[in-house]
């Protein structure tokens, strides 16, 4: 087949015979292309049911989204955690340091809740592909601060405009060198990803003799006080064996108690440095961002 290939990862071409994206270093699969159309295929249809091509056409890459659907989806493809990263697609959110895109009516707005909790507006209007693209430039230009290339352009170019930049060649040695760090990489990344899963084995909801009721995540605590009806962190569970006071992994309504996922606390816990391991995002510190400034 004489198929156009474009990297998944990107969306840019791949020349024939390449094994390394030329544009972002990602390694590339073969079996993937996009034919005239943008319509995902498969080289070879024989061996490939009608679902993976459907599976294949929902993960092509987003390079540019129109829509805050595109949007939500494109930062899915990338497993951001926009919670951590103060971005609010597709949500009016009221606290201070956040950016964020909502559609209001006939209007869409792009925002910049500052740290004295101030909006400044960036855009209010019905062009929804001109606010997307505000907010995701605004993204991508958080992420490039903090070395972080979701868009794939990385070290591999000699400039970083969006568009018409040439790219450089890599040596067959230069090449060799990548993969072999892929290799060493996705190890670690496979370390990390067992040892979270270790790390959070214990999570779940427990009650003490007194009837009060915790939540586990992590090494982290919380406590559910009934008068106030909130959950606060920062505890201990009063017992060691703590295991043997388990009452399940998920919450259940007729407890009498909030759903802790639902807390400030549970906000707090997933905006911390231990969210997400394993991720390029890992060492994502939104205090880094300049929340005084309108954007």
């Amino acid at each position: 087949m004489n198929e156009k290939r474009l990297c998944r990862y990107c969306g840019r071409d791949i020349p024939e015979g390449e094994r390394i994206c030329p544009n972002c270093g990602a390694l590339v699969d073969d079996g993937y292309a996009v034919g005239a159309g943008g319509t995902a295929v498969m080289y070879d249809t024989a061996t490939k049911t009608e679902p993976e091509r459907e599976v294949l056409q929902e993960e092509a890459a987003i390079t540019d989204p129109q829509t805050i659907e595109e949007l939500q989806k494109y930062c899915a493809q990338k497993k951001m955690p926009l919670l951590r990263m103060r971005f609010f697609i597709g949500e009016d959110y009221k606290q201070p340091k956040a950016f964020g895109i909502y559609r209001d009516g006939s209007d869409f707005v792009v925002y910049k809740n500052k740290d004295t909790g101030v909006r400044a507006i960036r855009y209010r209007g019905p062009d929804e592909a001109f606010a997307v693209n505000e907010i995701y430039q605004k993204l991508l230009d958080e992420c490039h601060k903090r070395g972080i290339y979701p868009n794939g352009e990385s070290a591999y170019t000699d400039a970083a405009p969006s568009r018409g930049y040439k790219t450089q060649s890599m040596s067959k040695k230069e090449k060799k060198m990548l993969i072999g760090m892929g290799a060493f990489v996705l190890s670690l990344v496979i370390f990390a990803a067992g040892f979270n899963i270790g790390l959070h084995r214990h999570d779940g909801y427990y009650r003490d003799d007194t009837g009060r009721y915790y939540y586990r995540y992590g090494d982290e605590w919380s406590y559910y006080d009934t008068t106030s009806s909130t959950w606060y962190d920062d505890v201990s569970f009063p017992y060691d064996d703590y295991s043997s006071y388990s009452v399940g992994d998920d919450w259940e309504a007729d407890w009498g108690i909030t759903d802790v996922e639902t807390s400030s606390v549970w906000d707090d816990w997933h905006t911390s440095s231990s969210y997400d391991s394993g991720s390029d995002y890992d060492s994502w510190d939104s205090g880094g961002t300049d929340w005084s400034s309108d954007w």
